[in-house]
């Protein structure tokens, strides 16, 4: 995790790990074998949506969670990707099955696969660390108790395990100056110059012209690195120009806040921030938003749906969607950070509300008066 020797923390380790594990392993082909992996990945997550669909409501929404996380544009468009965005997809869902199954059980096997599953994840992105805190909220019970607080711990426990190895070597590397990411002061800079989190030309020359370097210069093995200071340095000058830049923006803030919360829940930069695109890919993205506003809708019906049934479960997903919409206001917020966070969420939803449509079932064909009587 260097470039020139330089230690790198701008991006989580594992996703990296696996494809140079991959590369020993399969070489020329290693890209056809992560491929090929992420499908049978996509093929897990939507499987685990079915399970926690029939977990929550009954069998009938198990295969329409099941087609809707197969089909939905964003988690289809992810898969063939060489991004972390198709496991993180997995592993969220994978969560809200263990959370799921854990509010309605309270197996302590729940309990741990919830906490296994929070480490991953913030192995996977770093805009993940409010799973396991999401963990602890759905193990805790109020008034709170005791042995409830001590559920609450393990699976925040187990989550730092997990991730120790990544933050002891941050420790050392960077002497204490960087601990988990090294892109917090970077992605807020830009949150308040380019919240869309998109490289359009007029965003990425102001982002340059004010910070003086962008990741393109850093994340690279030649000589030209070495050309700026380390990680800690940059991300410490990002920060300060982040903060510089929120303050500028005075009231100016709430709007721009409020636009960043429709390019991560309407996904409208599909819609307004293509321009760099082919006409041919605008419209097709386009349709994809199209797509993904009738799952939107759904999900929220099936939410009411839900909440019937299992109303802490109801509350405990509306939560996670909250929490993670407030841990992106300060930074980037768009589809592409949305997608696998939420869509298994919404895939689950959405069942609630497709499985309560009525099937038309072919009516019996009646025997003529005649042969009944005979």
């Amino acid at each position: 995790m260097t470039y020139v020797g330089q230690p790198t923390a701008l991006r989580a380790p594992l996703y990296p790990l696996l494809l140079a594990g991959l590369r020993v392993l399969f070489g020329g082909q290693s890209l056809l074998a992560i491929r090929s992996l992420q499908f049978f990945t996509a093929i897990l997550t939507a499987w685990y949506c079915g399970r926690t669909a029939a977990l929550l409501w009954s069998e009938d929404s198990k295969w329409p969670a099941i087609a809707l996380a197969l089909c939905a544009p964003t988690l289809i468009f992810f898969t063939s990707q060489i991004l972390t965005e198709a496991y993180t997809a997995l592993w969220i869902a994978a969560f809200l099955f263990h959370l799921s199954r854990y509010c309605i059980s309270e197996e302590a096997g729940a309990l741990i696969a919830m906490g296994l599953c929070s480490g991953l994840l913030m192995l996977l992105r770093f805009n993940t660390p409010f799973v396991p805190a999401m963990a602890a909220v759905a193990a805790l019970r109020f008034p709170p108790t005791v042995s409830s607080i001590k559920r609450a711990l393990i699976p925040v426990a187990l989550a730092l395990v997990l991730i120790s190895p990544w933050l002891l070597r941050n420790y050392f590397v960077f002497h204490g100056g960087i601990l988990y990411s090294s892109q917090t002061g970077t992605t807020a800079f830009q949150g308040a110059l380019a919240p869309e989190g998109r490289t359009q030309p007029e965003g990425l020359l102001e982002l340059q012209k004010r910070q003086g370097w962008w990741l393109t210069n850093i994340e690279t093995d030649k000589s030209t690195r070495l050309q700026y200071p380390s990680e800690v340095e940059l991300n410490a000058q990002a920060r300060r120009e982040a903060i510089r830049a929120w303050a500028g923006l005075g009231f100016e803030a709430i709007p721009l806040l409020v636009k960043k919360v429709g390019y991560f829940w309407l996904s409208t930069d599909q819609l307004l921030d293509t321009r760099s695109l082919p006409v041919r890919q605008r419209l097709f993205r386009a349709a994809g938003v199209v797509v993904y506003w009738c799952i939107l809708l759904a999900a929220i019906f099936g939410w009411f749906r839900v909440k019937h049934v299992h109303s802490r479960i109801a509350n405990l997903f509306l939560l996670y969607a909250v929490f993670a919409t407030l841990l992106h206001l300060p930074f980037t917020m768009n589809t592409r950070l949305r997608s696998p966070l939420i869509e298994p969420l919404l895939c689950i939803l959405a069942a609630a509300s497709i499985s309560a449509i009525p099937a038309r079932r072919p009516a019996r064909a009646t025997r003529p008066a005649a042969s009944a009587s005979a």
